[in-house]
């Protein structure tokens, strides 16, 4: 074509103008929302990563789960940092580390400081209407403070739909039906009424076609059970589509950052309530509407292996909200412009319902380390509500008539003091990695960053909870922490002897004198997970040890007299505090006496029928119960199912 003069001036110049505004905006910082986001909570109750479908279970039908997961940042290294509800969920709301406040224990009542605020005041102080629907079971006396300074609202009908018109939100959904009672615990009847019958027939996933674990025996019993798990989750994924249908009802997915995640492992035969990788590790993901993306620095990589815990989630929220954390809150916002990556994610488990426990762990994202404790236990310890599930007594049965292959056996056994797992290449965490020559070097760096990080908090639990429980009547576990009068570096020192076998015994025997009663106690249990044999040359100073004053000692040391020389003296001091009042003491006494060789166990039945026609608390009563099963036939029973 051509083009006369007068058309080429004006052509050019339009031409550059139209070029220039297309550089200007090309140039130009998109402009960031001036209000803040609105933030949903879809927390899955008791959920391993490993049952998703966006987490590589070809087996699992979790569609809505999946396409949120996939259309957000998925967090493949993310951990609870307990591995049973009420500790992980202070955590979450606190910011705070169960073991710097003494609120590891599942259910515990003590104190903490008043300074410490559940991190959504912060964003009801700002603005956010905030809702809890519903869990709210903090593992402290101060549960109902937190209750009150958190939430607008909590209860099962809470939910942004009763803000203030255009208030931002904070909204919080507990997922109840993939619990361990619906997944394991309850009778298989009521899993039925309650799962099963309410899905559609061509949805239900059913036996043959699900991933059994390696360390379950692949038997028709067990599939069936194992299931649940699958169908729970399924019945779960229609509920979360509910939930997402009231978002786009209000018109409210575009201006909602969304989090999906469970409260820690799921509920099965080697996850909740032990402390390794797989009560630990969760599903995590957040979903950015496109205007709030600048605040995902993850916007270009659909997963990460960064790590990450709950410790991080409220300086998260805050920092997406646009505030800062205060001063006490140490987790780092893996989100937002506040966004500070971890190197190790720190994680700890103690005493679940009625089974005592000390676990540590650290993971770097792929490598996850964990330290027992209490070695002499194995990882699938005695406590009703999980031993009233079939899974486990089928599992039990199958070990009693030497069915169980090594992997299957290795549950039920006294565990390694060390465990390493590579997260990325042992899907279910079945081979510790520990002795093997090519992990030397990740095992002792993830060794010392966590010496160094007990070291640095002053680790509260490693105080027994009887310790707790009088500190506590007079001031918080963390204010006795920061009192001097907690020699955490030399108590340590003693506690990480536990497990090193005889070459630990004579720094043990000395330490049974020392004058601080907490060194002598982790004294007395390295001593108690030493071989029967190693100590018959002991008894007479082992026997002037039950005139210890501090009772935890006694307790420790007279099951290991009873045990090993068929103490009368031994058996004595077990009974009498079999029968004490405090709860924290016959607790320990009676769990004790479960983990006795049988014949020695079963002496104690007559004192244990006494106890069960008391009024009891409830862990004793847990515990009483417990021991009447595997002593005396009782069955296990409840006569209500949550």
């Amino acid at each position: 074509m051509i083009h006369s003069k007068k058309n080429k001036s004006l052509i050019h110049p339009i031409s550059l103008l139209f070029f220039l505004v297309l550089v200007v905006f090309a140039c130009t910082p998109k402009v960031e929302p001036t209000a803040p986001p609105n933030i949903v909570w879809i927390v899955l109750e008791d959920m391993s990563p490993q049952f998703i479908g966006a987490y590589g279970n070809d087996a699992a039908r979790t569609p809505v789960m999946d396409s949120l997961i996939n259309a957000g940042t998925k967090f493949n290294a993310a951990f609870s940092t307990g591995t049973v509800c009420s500790p992980s969920r202070y955590t979450i709301i606190t910011g705070t580390r169960t073991n710097e406040y003494g609120t590891g224990h599942h259910r515990s009542n003590f104190p903490i400081p008043d300074s410490v605020i559940p991190f959504p005041t912060f964003l009801r102080d700002s603005g956010y209407h905030t809702s809890n629907n519903s869990k709210r079971d903090y593992s402290t006396s101060a549960r109902w403070r937190i209750t009150q300074e958190a939430w607008v609202e909590s209860s099962a009908q809470a939910g942004w739909w009763n803000r203030e018109k255009g208030q931002p939100f904070f909204s919080v959904f507990n997922f109840n039906n993939c619990h361990q009672s619906r997944t394991f615990t309850n009778p298989y009847d009521d899993y039925k009424k309650r799962i099963l019958d309410t899905l559609p027939p061509d949805e239900i996933i059913t036996d043959e076609d699900i991933i059994l674990p390696d360390f379950y025996k692949d038997t028709p019993e067990l599939r069936k059970e194992l299931a649940r798990t699958y169908n729970a989750l399924k019945k779960t994924d229609y509920e979360i589509d509910t939930l997402m249908d009231l978002l786009r009802r209000d018109a409210l997915v575009e201006s909602t950052i969304i989090f999906i995640y469970s409260d820690h492992g799921g509920g099965a035969l080697r996850t909740k309530g032990i402390g390794s990788a797989l009560g630990h590790q969760v599903p995590m993901a957040v979903i950015f509407p496109e205007k709030y993306e600048y605040l995902n620095p993850f916007k270009n990589h659909p997963s990460t292996d960064q790590p990450m815990t709950f410790e991080d989630l409220g300086p998260t929220v805050l920092s997406l909200a646009g505030l800062d954390a205060p001063g006490y809150m140490k987790g780092r916002p893996f989100l937002g412009k506040k966004q500070k990556a971890r190197e190790f994610a720190f994680a700890s488990a103690d005493r679940c319902a009625e089974g005592m426990d000390l676990t540590r762990s650290v993971s770097d994202g792929r490598y996850f380390y964990t330290r027992n404790f209490y070695p002499s236990q194995p990882q699938i310890t005695w406590m009703k509500y999980f031993d009233y599930a079939k899974t486990r007594q089928l599992s039990r049965q199958y070990l009693s008539e030497n069915q169980l292959d090594e992997t299957q056996k290795m549950l039920f056994e006294p565990r390694s003091k060390e465990l390493l797992y590579d997260l990325q290449n042992d899907t279910w965490q079945t081979n510790n990695l520990t002795d093997s020559s090519g992990y030397q070097e990740i095992l002792g760096e993830l060794r010392i960053a966590l010496d160094n990080e007990l070291q640095s908090i002053k680790d509260v639990h490693f105080l027994p909870e009887y310790a707790l429980d009088s500190i506590a009547k007079i001031m918080t576990p963390y204010e006795y922490k920061k009192s001097g009068a907690f020699d955490f570096p030399r108590i340590y020192e003693v506690a990480k002897l536990t497990g090193d076998g005889t070459e630990s015994i004579e720094k043990q025997l000395s330490a049974l004198k020392n004058e601080d009663p907490i060194i002598r106690y982790w004294a007395a249990i390295g001593l108690s997970s030493q071989e029967k044999e190693t100590l018959p040359g002991y008894q007479k100073l082992l026997e002037e040890v039950l005139q210890d004053d501090f009772p935890p000692v006694q307790i420790i040391v007279a099951s290991i007299l009873y045990e090993m020389f068929d103490s009368d003296e031994g058996f004595k001091v077990l009974e009498k505090y079999l029968f004490h009042s405090n709860e924290f003491l016959a607790v320990q006494a009676i769990q004790e006496i479960i983990y006795l060789e049988p014949q020695k166990a079963k002496v104690f039945l007559e004192d244990v029928k006494t106890l069960r026609t008391r009024k009891i608390p409830g862990n004793l009563s847990e515990s009483v119960d417990i021991y009447l099963y595997l002593f005396d036939g009782k069955e296990l029973y409840y006569a209500h199912h949550w």
